[in-house]
């Protein structure tokens, strides 16, 4: 208990009674609600593979794979697909087991466009091959400088060259082509030579 003075000039004093002890602070309010709240919102933003999938649909079967339309979760429509065994990401490879697990999935038939182009594309390849090979001989033969392997070598080469360009003139073009046997330089070099200089006619 203690004493406590009306005012400077007054002898009258008040008896107060204080608690030593300290006011413990008000628990927190909580509102379950507003957890509950919280708890969602975080469970929203958690990241989502963008390469789970649902659905697979519209397989083919071609030499590489699978070509499909794929259902990811990250989309709201479906994409197209090309599903290959050593696809370097797990969800390639998933999705092309799981093309491979269905049953009756058709082949794919190239139409004559695409074989022409696939024709045309192989034709163009082998021909630079030729151009580079008969370049490289022909330059020997007009310095002077060209040895009996050299000449036959380019006859060889300019043969195959003749027959890439009467690839289209077959019967049957773009279907059912033969095609002609790229000289094995290795191999004439050491024909040529065991031969005194003569390849072929």
């Amino acid at each position: 208990m203690v004493k406590i003075k009306l005012n400077e000039t007054s002898d009258q004093a008040l008896e107060t009674l204080i608690d030593p002890a300290p006011i413990p602070p008000a628990p927190p309010v909580v509102f379950p609600h507003l957890l509950l709240a919280k708890q969602s919102t975080a469970e929203e933003i958690k990241p989502v593979d963008p390469f789970v999938y649902t659905d697979i649909r519209d397989i083919v079967r071609i030499p590489a794979g699978f070509t499909c339309s794929v259902k990811f979760v990250s989309r709201d429509d479906y994409l197209s697909f090309m599903a290959c065994p050593d696809d370097v990401e797990t969800h390639g490879r998933a999705i092309h087991a799981d093309c491979a697990a269905r049953t009756e999935v058709p082949n794919y038939f190239p139409t004559d466009a695409e074989l022409v182009d696939a024709v045309q594309e192989r034709m163009a390849r082998e021909l630079r091959r030729a151009n580079s090979a008969v370049t490289k001989y022909q330059d020997r033969v007009d310095v002077d400088d060209a040895s009996d392997a050299d000449i036959g070598l380019l006859l060889v080469w300019k043969k195959y060259r003749v027959a890439l360009n009467r690839i289209p003139d077959q019967a049957g073009y773009p279907h059912g082509l033969i095609w002609p046997v790229a000289p094995d330089t290795a191999i004439l070099e050491s024909l040529t030579q065991s031969t005194g200089g003569h390849i072929g006619n």
